[in-house]
């Protein structure tokens, strides 16, 4: 059963991150395939996008990959089930193309579209995973896929992995540190690294170590307030919410639903309340954290920015 479910992720996955790149559709064949071809030699790529030519090539300039790591997660009444993995593979296209400005070269890799989406323990019906359309997976199963990847991408030659997150979860993110943590202990030669951000880092007590990389202040709430609006409490969540929003209209406007502005605002507590519990009554929507009434694309594209300086720059700390 697991065999299909992860073949089915990977399916969609593909689909999904093929079509993130550039925040709009795959170009139609015809007369411009010439230009189409030209702008693409100068355009950043997702390996999943990559022809056996151009990823020898591109693993011939560089040891260095960008890992997005997704899952299938209900997203409210108006953003798509795979979110967390569009947003995680189109923020690292734009963090490669700043890496590049700075000197690096790196490979964005393929996501697997699958993560942890529950809370109490695996199977447990909490956390996201008690609504309809979220998927999870095993903990040690989820490490363990991951290492393989990791694996993998070491036998074609990347030495550097930095693993990013389009999820924040929090058996999800613990399990992501120790991803890093379990490949650099048993792939010689690999240094890996999860980026993860401060607040989330206080949040779920992790551990300072060589593996994980702090994305400092990379949410940001008190610039995110001052963006769109506090609503009836201070946000401590980021789900569906203005933020997550925003950013889908950045990156993929064509994939949010028609009406979100209108939709209740779900605040943090609500959220947190509800995933906590179990108790799917207690947050309906499934949503948590900013309010949604000012979310825009404008909104978004400052925040994919400086999300991108923050992560970048965690990296470039890291390859000194």
């Amino acid at each position: 059963m697991i065999g299909r479910l992860i073949i089915a992720a990977l399916t969609i996955a593909s689909f999904a991150c093929s079509r993130s790149e550039t925040g709009t559709p795959p170009p139609v064949a015809g007369n411009g395939d010439r230009a189409a071809s030209q702008q693409r030699a100068v355009t950043p790529q997702a390996m999943l996008d990559m022809t056996l030519p151009e990823f020898e090539a591109a693993a011939a300039k560089t040891d260095a990959a960008l890992l997005p790591i997704g899952s299938i997660e209900e997203h409210g009444p108006h953003l798509p089930l795979a979110s967390d993995s569009i947003l995680a593979v189109a923020q690292l296209i734009d963090v490669q193309r700043y890496l590049h400005d700075g000197g690096i070269e790196t490979i964005v890799g393929p996501t697997l579209n699958i993560g942890i989406t529950n809370e109490a323990g695996d199977w447990t019906r909490d956390g996201t995973y008690m609504y309809p359309g979220s998927l999870t997976i095993s903990t040690d199963r989820f490490v363990g896929l991951y290492v393989d990847l990791l694996h993998s991408l070491h036998d074609n030659g990347l030495r550097r992995v930095f693993l990013y997150s389009g999820h924040l979860g929090g058996r999800h993110i613990k399990a992501m540190a120790r991803i890093a943590e379990e490949a650099n202990r048993t792939l010689k030669g690999l240094k890996a690294y999860a980026l993860i951000d401060s607040e989330r880092v206080e949040q779920v007590g992790l551990q300072s170590g060589p593996a994980l990389l702090r994305i400092e202040r990379g949410l940001n709430f008190e610039m995110l307030t001052e963006l769109l609006g506090r609503g009836a409490e201070t946000a401590a969540s980021t789900h569906a919410d203005g933020w997550e929003t925003s950013l889908m209209l950045h990156y993929r406007p064509d994939m949010v639903r028609p009406g979100y502005q209108n939709l209740p605002e779900a605040p943090s507590s609500r959220f947190f309340e509800a995933i906590g519990s179990g108790d799917r009554t207690k947050n309906p929507s499934g949503m948590g954290g900013l309010p949604l009434a000012r979310a825009s694309a404008a909104a978004g594209k400052t925040i994919a920015d400086y999300r991108t300086r923050r992560i970048g720059d965690a990296i470039m700390r890291a390859t000194k």
